[in-house]
């Protein structure tokens, strides 16, 4: 068990059984549900360092991603200090929420959140150009967001944990 897991979270996500000590473990040996910490032996692990820089730099994207599409949604009908406000707010709240994501985590969850972060950002891009092109329904941005960022998750995962030696 790594070191930051807690000894509660070493149940089945499904059917709550304890789950034996074994890191590596994919699936519950009760009823098969997949666990939601474990990496497969294949993947590499992938380094604090490299989760940390990543979380945050997409945390400013997103920031700044949300806030084109705010200013978007809302017109340009603001004051001057709003629109400053947002534009520089937003990508410094992205940037530090990145950062105590990603040094809350624990080491088993690195990948996972890298795959989350980077999926979200690339979600946002397309919602951002969504709304570029006249979509301008929140729901509807807010699904987009969430496809693109679904279907790409496996993409970006497989990209993230290849060796270069698998070709």
């Amino acid at each position: 068990m790594e070191p930051l897991e807690r000894k509660e979270s070493r149940r089945c996500p499904v059917c709550g059984t304890a789950l034996p000590e074994q890191f590596t473990l994919r699936r519950c040996p009760n009823c098969g549900a997949k666990t939601l910490w474990g990496r497969r032996e294949s993947e590499p692990r992938v380094e604090f360092g490299v989760v940390l820089f990543n979380a945050r730099l997409c945390g400013i994207m997103a920031g700044i991603q949300l806030a084109m599409i705010a200013l978007m949604l809302t017109g340009a009908s603001h004051p001057v200090w709003w629109v400053t406000l947002s534009m520089v707010g937003l990508p410094v709240l992205g940037y530090i929420a990145g950062g105590a994501a990603a040094q809350q985590v624990p080491r088993s969850w690195r990948t996972s959140l890298l795959v989350i972060v980077l999926a979200l950002n690339a979600g946002l891009l397309a919602a951002l150009i969504s709304a570029v092109l006249g979509i301008y329904d929140i729901l509807l941005l807010a699904g987009i967001v969430a496809g693109v960022g679904a279907l790409l998750s496996g993409i970006i995962r497989t990209a993230i944990t290849r060796r270069p030696h698998d070709d």
